[in-house]
């Protein structure tokens, strides 16, 4: 089971490479090309592109290039920077010229890998879920994935393929999978909890990850809201959120209308105009024309630039995702307990225009349901 934060953000590094490297010219951003790569163990990958792109877009020769990686235990990286894979995770690639430092990322594999994309579910009891997994290999040929029984049959129960029942309050509860292609077998792990609300005073819990260019695996406290919009009609938003690690974690998803019972919610791209327009009435709060979503991680250090991913579907296809509610109850005392999950694709601010910036962000969670006010009256 993993649970980690990549520390040193994709966009922190970058940021690097942005200063003025010339008296005479505009200021340069020095980039590294792809921003984002893989490598198996065993094999290398070409050196990264190197350039500097002008404020018109314009890409200028670097001069001399001298290259790192961190950290090594990962990956190496030659005089010419050529990476070459050395054990599984993730490492940071530098490139330095001109008097700037930017970055690139790379993803080090075994010839099979197993990740479990929800390394901590939160369900109430009765709830159930098929655990995503994501497999990868060096060589494709058939595998097999098998999972453990569960270890505590009275809080959940699994079945071979991943089905997970929820009994009865209880956990962290570790689950097992495992992968084997007839030659390599991958095994990894996880925790399923199950966990019941009495009232909606207290927050909830949620537990998501984040794939992409910026690579999270976080669990904190989280609540749903109604809450009136500028017509006076109830909207909806799940809000989940910790600081951790030096900066602070939130996944909003807003719906233009009230929940009432279970259900599947669609969730739609955003474009980055609308996504940041002030209270009016183009605000995507107080006045939501589509249902949309956004991950960001903010660092305490001022220093450090955020990152910031808006729900962005794919291809024709504005739909980025779904938010799926599978228990609704009320307690009786105003308001509801929910339970779900959600998925949905998101693009980077920062990495807009570059396919490399798109994060598929995954959550489960056990929140209350209740009102508030987030709009002027």
């Amino acid at each position: 089971m993993k649970r980690y934060v990549f520390a040193l953000s994709l966009a922190a590094a970058t940021a690097l490479g942005c200063i003025n490297v010339s008296d005479n010219k505009p200021s340069l951003l020095l980039v590294v090309a792809p921003i984002l790569d893989s490598v198996f163990v065993g094999d290398t990958l070409l050196p990264r592109d190197v350039y500097l792109r002008d404020v018109n877009g314009v890409h200028h020769p670097p001069g001399a290039v001298t290259w790192s990686i961190n950290p090594t235990s990962v990956a190496t990286i030659d005089a010419n920077g050529r990476v070459a894979g050395k054990s599984k995770g993730t490492a940071l690639v530098f490139a330095t010229a001109s008097g700037a430092t930017s970055a690139a990322l790379v993803l080090v594999s075994r010839p099979l890998e197993l990740t479990p994309l929800l390394d901590t579910i939160f369900l109430m009891p009765q709830d159930t879920i098929t655990v995503p997994v994501a497999i990868v290999q060096k060589n494709p040929v058939a595998t097999t994935l098998q999972f453990d029984p569960s270890p505590t049959p009275s809080v959940y129960t699994i079945d071979a393929n991943g089905l997970v029942t929820a009994q009865a309050t209880g956990g962290p509860d570790r689950y097992g999978v495992h992968v084997s292609d007839g030659t390599n077998t991958v095994s990894d792990s996880g925790v399923v909890v199950v966990m019941s609300l009495t009232d909606t005073t207290a927050d909830g819990r949620f537990y998501m990850t984040a794939f992409g260019t910026g690579i999270r695996h976080q669990s904190g406290g989280a609540y749903a809201a109604h809450y009136p919009k500028l017509n006076g009609k109830l909207a909806f938003q799940l809000v989940d959120t910790l600081t951790r690690n030096a900066a602070q974690e939130t996944v909003l998803i807003t719906l233009r209308d009230s929940i009432l019972g279970t259900g599947t919610f669609e969730v739609d791209s955003i474009g980055l105009g609308e996504a940041t327009s002030p209270i009016s009435q183009l605000n995507p709060f107080c006045n939501p024309t589509r249902p949309w979503a956004y991950w960001s991680s903010v660092p305490t250090d001022a220093n450090l630039p955020p990152i910031v991913a808006f729900s962005h579907g794919t291809g024709p296809d504005s739909v980025s995702g779904q938010l799926i509610i599978t228990q609704y109850v009320s307690p009786g005392s105003g308001g509801a307990i929910i339970s779900g999950r959600y998925l949905f694709r998101a693009q980077r601010r920062d990495l807009y225009g570059d396919p490399l910036g798109l994060e598929t962000i995954r959550g489960t969670f056990v929140v209350p349901l209740r009102q508030r006010n987030i709009c002027p009256a």
